[in-house]
């Protein structure tokens, strides 16, 4: 994507979007960049790996004798790495929504 491209692409949405298309586009970049490094593989690993291990501490904590505390504290821990994932996604998602449109454009 060139500069003369994203700059058209931005361009032609309303003023008052213009920094909203811009931010998604440059964000998703940096998250894609930042995900192609291996420290960015070994986070999205950290993050899986988290919430498997707190799947498995919930199973644990509920067989025999039940510690609520530690299965909602597991509960939180897998809840806030799923939201941090799915922003991420989303991130990437509408980044290259927007990357497509502009290649179409040519």
């Amino acid at each position: 994507m060139r500069h003369d491209q994203l700059e058209g692409y931005i361009n032609g949405f309303r003023e008052n979007q213009r920094e909203v298309v811009y931010k998604q586009i440059i964000d998703s970049e940096l998250l894609e960049k930042a995900f192609s490094t291996s420290e960015g593989k070994l986070i999205l690993d950290s993050a899986v790996d988290l919430i498997a291990s707190n799947v498995m501490s919930i199973v644990s904590n509920c067989s025999g004798e039940a510690n609520i505390e530690k299965v909602m504290d597991s509960a939180v821990e897998i809840n806030t790495t799923y939201k941090l994932m799915t922003d991420w996604a989303k991130i990437l998602i509408r980044g290259s929504e927007h990357k497509d449109k502009i290649n179409k454009l040519g």
